[in-house]
């Protein structure tokens, strides 16, 4: 029965996020992204401080979600040096369970702040990219993916 109303959760959401999609609104509508970031290390190591501002009365899936149906719409980050994806090791927070139904899953809303360290080549002192993959819904609607890049210094 829980499977069932997953189910027809799932198909809910996909629909609202297809209208959604069609109307030309996307989840990082709903976001904003700041970073602040330390002075790389001897080890060629970066601290980044990531704050993520969630449009009051909306809300993005944490990581982990801790739903096996929502997973996939976890928010990730990435850094990037050009296209090349660096390593980097991400201190998600805790998102905050909410319940549908009787299907839990978590949540970032309001602001959320969050640190990681990346991994930068012997040299390299100049600045990245920053994405970050959302999904962002309100009141069961849900917007098409989108990502939010801003640079870190």
């Amino acid at each position: 029965m829980v499977r069932i109303l997953s189910i027809c959760l799932f198909a809910g959401l996909m629909l609202t996020l297809v209208l959604n999609a069609e109307a030309g609104d996307k989840s990082d509508s709903k976001v904003k992204v700041t970073a602040t970031s330390e002075k790389i290390g001897a080890d060629g190591k970066q601290k980044v401080k990531i704050t993520i501002a969630v449009e009051k009365s909306w809300y993005i899936y944490a990581n982990p979600v801790k739903s096996e149906d929502f997973e996939d719409n976890a928010t990730r980050v990435t850094f990037l040096k050009g296209k090349e994806k660096l390593k980097a090791a991400v201190d998600y927070p805790v998102g905050k369970t909410k319940e549908v139904g009787k299907i839990r899953f978590n949540i970032y809303e309001g602001t959320v702040t969050f640190d990681a360290v990346v991994d930068r080549k012997m040299g390299d002192t100049g600045p990245l990219t920053l994405a970050v993959d959302v999904n962002s819904c309100s009141g069961g609607t849900c917007l098409a993916p989108g990502t939010v890049r801003v640079m870190v210094p």
